[in-house]
């Protein structure tokens, strides 16, 4: 459904190819203290909830035709209608490269290919835990992203509901 989107810097390349994915980096960035939302999930789980998703893998890329080729460090995963409606989860820049600029430039990417969808309601996401209001700056200053108020929307009676399942790490 998603078209094939890459961007490049230096030698780091964002792509939303579903075959560029690493699923067991991944699948070990799940299973980390940095990413106290989710679990790590059976190979089959996981490919079904990636390929379910506009995936924007982060990478490192070498223009040598001797390396095997892109090295992922990196992910944010949107859950989307690629119309009206896209869940932002699973953010994450491996330890290693944070500090380079990584994650500000995957919101720019990921910002410039919601901006394209002319009947976008809505970009919705979670930011909690220890640094949640340094998450919730870094989305709005990003993502444009601020925190639902009902009152300033103009319907203070609205509430975002949210039915938590077996896999959340919030039960």
């Amino acid at each position: 459904m998603s078209v094939l989107q890459e961007w490049r810097k230096d030698s780091f390349l964002i792509s939303t190819s579903q075959a560029l994915l690493q699923p067991d980096v991944i699948n070990d960035a799940f299973e980390s203290d940095y990413m106290y939302w989710t679990r790590r999930l059976s190979p089959t789980t996981l490919q079904k909830m990636l390929e379910s998703s506009l995936c924007f893998g982060v990478y490192i890329a070498s223009d040598d035709p001797a390396t095997p080729g892109p090295v992922q460090i990196g992910l944010a995963r949107l859950v989307t209608d690629y119309v009206s409606l896209a869940y932002l989860t699973d953010v994450f820049i491996l330890p290693s490269y944070q500090g380079k600029g990584l994650g500000k430039w995957l919101m720019k990417c990921i910002n410039e290919a919601v901006t394209e969808w002319p009947d976008l309601r809505a970009v919705l996401l979670f930011a909690g835990g220890a640094h949640a209001e340094h998450a919730t700056k870094f989305y709005n200053d990003m993502l444009g992203a601020e925190v639902f108020d009902p009152v300033k929307e103009g319907d203070p009676d609205m509430k975002l509901l949210c039915r938590f399942g077996p896999g959340s790490a919030f039960r």
